[in-house]
């Protein structure tokens, strides 16, 4: 099987390196070989190459998404009730990301990407077994500081686990693609985080509907964190399997390794931070809302209600991701962000004036479901494009994981925070001018590359904005 991935892996690497450069063979590709029956078989033999890299990486969207749907439990164990204690207990992790990136980063740029990704999943399933494992208020009273401490130090774990991962495996995952199927081979990141969010919130619906609160408060969030062990191990498993990709290999020696650092790219780095505001429409909408807006509805239908958010974004997501090798990944990303700004500030208002389970599932499940799911699709090949691949995870590090940290990671915490200052208004006006924000950071990007101020695209040149990419 080893040998079949490696032979396989190289093949389509090195002749996607052939049109790195220029991005002419790409375009050629597209306009000759992107038939619906090539594509599709593309995407199914990548899936069957990569599945250890995806399974490995939904358990760090899992992990976010019990810890988000447990909230309220996690805030009367560990921090007297305080929601926003919670939530700056769940943005610890956010802070941690960009320095394991960067150590998680350089191993992957210097030592190669399948390291990387070992160390990072090992890092993940220590950090997420073990919060269900911790003493708190209600079960193991006693030792309730220490749980407190031993809490902030799994959510910093898992920080620094997840900021390496997700650089190494965007890296890996679009130097093994087929340059015409780029697209769709990354935003499957995203289809395993809309996975990992639908099946916490059916889990947890369960839970709360066969338990009740008292023993979920006890005992019962704690299950899907344990849970997590036996999928954690099987990636681990699939994971020390996988060959290093071609790509990688072939810029280890090459002249392009050495030519600077990562900070030299100092423009690429600040476009990024931007574009990442966008990231606010995964955390904040599909989580916060559920128990800080949805109140009225209880705790089994209020998880229901984001079962349905991640569904939808689950349909959204290949269509952005097909969308995104047709038109190109600035142009998806750039539609995305319109649509945050469009609907962002009216449904949360809506939702605010009317808490039915009708207004819910419409508003949550449906409209911030296409906004998760545009806006998750595209965010990593953005970034990685911007770097070569010897210095991909790095910037990865330096630009994705501090944007999402500090624009995605707290947009709970600032969210909670404004919904005291205006319950119908502020955090929808943020929600929405963090779409705009993202807006004029493509179109920015694309002016300095008129100006051949910047390089955008490093693995695929076309399709990037559509008939405006010139």
């Amino acid at each position: 099987m080893t040998a079949m991935v490696d032979e396989t892996v190289k093949v389509d690497s090195e002749r996607d390196i052939e049109s790195t450069d220029t991005g002419a063979s790409s375009v050629k590709d597209l306009s000759t070989e992107s038939s619906g029956k090539l594509y599709l078989k593309d995407s199914f033999h990548f899936l069957r190459l990569t599945w250890p890299l995806l399974l490995g990486n939904t358990l760090e969207w899992y992990e976010f998404g019990v810890y988000s749907y447990v909230e309220k439990e996690i805030a009367d164990n560990f921090f007297e009730g305080s929601s926003l204690g919670a939530w700056l207990g769940y943005a610890v992790t956010f802070v941690a990301r960009p320095l394991g990136g960067i150590v998680l980063g350089v191993i992957a740029d210097h030592c190669g990407r399948k390291l990387s990704v070992n160390l990072s999943l090992a890092g993940m399933i220590l950090a997420t077994v073990a919060q269900g494992c911790l003493p708190g208020k209600y079960f193991g009273g006693d030792f309730q500081v220490l749980g407190f401490v031993l809490l902030i130090i799994c959510r910093a774990l898992q920080g620094l686990s997840a900021g390496g991962e997700i650089g190494a495996v965007a890296a890996y995952l679009m130097e093994v693609s087929p340059v015409r199927t780029i697209g769709m081979a990354v935003c499957m990141i995203s289809v395993g985080s809309q996975i990992a969010w639908a099946f916490a919130s059916a889990l947890l619906a369960l839970l709360n509907q066969a338990l009740g609160p008292d023993l979920m408060l006890a005992w019962g969030w704690r299950i899907p964190f344990l849970f997590s062990a036996l999928p954690g191990l099987i990636a681990m498993w699939g994971r020390n399997r996988i060959e290093e990709t071609e790509v990688f290999l072939s810029e280890v020696t090459g002249d392009e390794a050495t030519q600077h650092g990562v900070c030299k790219s100092l423009l690429e780095l600040l476009i990024q931070y931007p574009v990442c505001a966008a990231a606010t429409m995964w955390f904040a909408p599909p989580f916060w809302t559920i128990s800080s807006v949805l109140q009225e509805l209880g705790p089994a239908d209020a998880l229901w209600v984001g079962n349905s958010c991640q569904l939808v974004g689950l349909a959204v997501t290949p269509l952005a991701g097909w969308l995104t090798d047709r038109y190109g990944v600035a142009w998806t990303t750039f539609v995305g962000a319109m649509y945050t700004a469009l609907v962002g500030f009216p449904v949360y208002t809506w939702l605010t004036l009317d808490a039915s389970r009708a207004a819910a599932y419409l508003g949550v499940g449906l409209f911030f479901g296409i906004a998760q799911g545009f806006n998750g699709a595209t965010i990593y090949l953005f970034c990685a494009e911007l770097f070569p691949a010897r210095l991909r995870c790095q910037g990865m590090a330096l630009s994705y994981n501090i944007g999402v940290s500090f624009l995605g990671g707290f947009a709970a915490a600032i969210s909670q925070s404004l919904f005291q200052v205006s319950v119908h208004i502020a955090p929808g006006v943020y929600w929405s001018i963090t779409g705009v924000v993202t807006m004029f950071a493509i179109l920015l990007a694309l002016f300095l590359q008129s100006r051949q101020l910047v390089k955008l695209t490093h693995r695929r040149e076309e399709p990037y904005f559509g008939p405006l990419s010139k």
